[in-house]
C-alpha cells in the first residue's frame, strides 16, 4: 500500500512537470522531473530492502531525513533509544564494518574518562600517523568514519591525500565576520540537567560559549541564535532545515566574508549513555563530526548535489585527525549520512553534534574551548 502511495506520487510529481512544461516553466519542469523519477526509484528500493519510506517524502520537502520512522514510538525514551538502534542496524553491503566502535544510538556502560593534559601539545596519533603513511582510502573508512545504514560510498570520493592537504587557512580579519555558528534544531536539543525554556542551557548557549572562545583566538563570529525548529512555540523539526538554510542565506548576504559555517547540534543516543572525557582537569562532553554525501543505498542524489562536498570532508577529516593528536578521546568516528545538511554553501561547511541528552550543561559548554583550539589550528596550518 505504502509503495504504491510512493509511486503514485512520483508520477504524480512528473505529471506536475508537464504541466509546467505547457505553461513553459522549463526550470521547474525539470527539477519536478528529477525528483518524480527518484521518488518511484526510491520506493522500489525501500521495499527491496525493508526501510521505510518517509526520508523519501523528507528529501522532497526540502532534502533532508525529517521524519521518525514511528512517530507514536518517538516520542517515549524507549522509543528514542529503540529507533537510534534501529537507524543504525548492522551495516549493510559496500560499508565497512566498525565492530570495536559503537554506533550512535548503542547502549553502554559510562565510559571511563580520559585525562588529558593541562598542557595541550601536539601528541602522534598512530592512527593519524598510519592514515598519512598509507592514504588508504580502506584504512580511512575502517579507522576514521561510521557510514549510516542508508548510505553508500565510492572510493572516488576520498582522496586522502587531497582532503590531507587541503588548504583551509583563513585569514583573520578585524572588523568582518568570518565564522557563522547557527542551530537547526536548538529548540529540541538539551541537556541533563537544562532548565526548562532557558536558551542558556541549551544548545544555543554551547554555541554561544563556542563563539566567545573564537573570539579570543582573534576571529570575529556570528552567532545566529534563531531556533528553527520552534514553531508557535512548540517544535517542529519537519521544515527546519529548509528554514536554517534561509536564514543562513540572508545572513550571509548581509556578511560576504563569512567563510566558515558552523551547525551547532547536541546528539540523541538513548538513556544509559553517559560519555565524557577530562580535559584540563575538567569533565567534557564528546564531539562528532558529520558529513552529508548526497548519496543513499541507491546512488546519488542528482538534485541535492553538493559542489563543495571535497570541501566539507577535507575540513572534518582536519578537524578529526587535529582532535586526536591534541584531544585524545575527544571525539567520535566522523558520521557519514545520506543527504546533504545544507553543507554545500561552503568548503568550509560543518555540522558538529556536541554531546548527547545525558551530558550535563557544565560537560557541553566545557567542550567549547577545546573545540574552539582545534578549529582555529585548522584555519591557522
Amino acid at each position: 500500500m505504502k509503495f504504491g502511495m510512493r509511486v503514485a506520487i512520483g508520477v504524480f510529481v512528473t505529471s506536475l512537470a508537464g504541466a509546467l512544461f505547457v505553461i513553459k516553466d522549463a526550470g521547474k519542469m525539470e527539477i519536478a522531473e528529477e525528483a518524480g523519477r527518484f521518488l518511484a526509484k526510491e520506493s522500489c528500493f525501500c521495499l527491496w530492502n525493508g526501510q521505510e519510506g518517509r526520508y523519501v517524502l523528507a528529501e522532497l520537502l526540502g532534502g533532508q531525513s525529517y521524519f521518525e520512522p514511528n512517530q507514536a514510538l518517538a516520542e517515549s525514551d524507549a522509543g528514542k533509544e529503540k529507533l537510534a538502534v534501529v537507524e543504525n542496524r548492522e551495516l549493510q553491503e559496500g560499508q565497512i564494518p566498525k565492530p570495536s566502535e559503537p554506533l550512535i544510538g548503542d547502549v553502554e556502560e559510562e565510559q571511563p574518562a580520559v585525562e588529558v593534559s593541562s598542557q595541550v601539545v601536539r601528541h602522534k596519533n598512530s592512527a593519524v600517523e598510519q592514515l598519512r603513511e598509507s592514504l588508504s582510502v580502506d584504512y580511512l573508512w575502517k579507522n576514521f568514519y561510521i557510514i549510516d545504514s542508508t548510505t553508500s560510498v565510492t572510493k572516488k570520493q576520498f582522496d586522502v591525500a587531497a582532503m590531507l592537504h587541503k588548504n583551509l587557512k583563513l585569514k583573520k580579519e578585524k572588523g568582518k565576520k568570518q565564522i557563522l555558528i547557527y542551530h537547526t534544531h536548538g529548540a529540541s536539543e538539551e541537556f541533563s540537567d537544562s532548565k526548562k525554556n532557558d536558551i542558556n542551557d541549551s544548545v544555543v548557549g554551547v554555541g554561544t560559549e563556542l563563539t566567545k572562545e573564537l573570539e579570543k583566538r582573534g576571529y570575529s563570529v556570528y552567532h545566529d541564535t534563531t531556533r528553527y525548529d520552534s514553531i508557535n512555540g512548540g517544535i517542529d523539526r519537519s521544515l527546519a532545515y529548509n528554514k536554517s538554510l534561509e536564514g543562513v542565506q540572508n545572513i550571509r548576504k548581509k556578511n560576504p566574508g563569512i567563510k566558515v559555517l558552523i551547525d551547532l547540534h547536541r546528539d540523541s543516543v538513548g538513556k544509559g549513555k553517559h560519555t565524557y572525557t577530562t580535559i584540563q582537569g575538567k569533565k567534557t562532553a564528546i564531539v562528532m563530526f558529520f558529513n552529508g554525501m548526497s548519496r543513499t543505498k541507491s546512488g546519488a542524489i542528482p538534485y541535492l548535489y553538493n559542489p563543495n562536498l571535497q570541501g566539507n570532508l577535507a575540513f572534518s577529516l582536519q578537524m578529526k585527525c587535529t582532535a586526536m593528536e591534541y584531544y585524545e578521546g575527544f571525539t567520535k568516528p566522523i558520521y557519514l549520512k545520506g543527504y546533504r545538511y545544507n553543507l554545500h554553501l561552503e568548503p568550509r561547511s560543518l555540522l558538529i553534534e556536541l554531546g548527547n541528552e545525558n551530558n550535563t550543561v557544565e560537560e557541553a559548554k566545557n567542550a567549547a574551548a577545546p573545540l574552539a583550539d582545534v578549529l582555529d589550528k585548522v584555519l591557522s596550518q
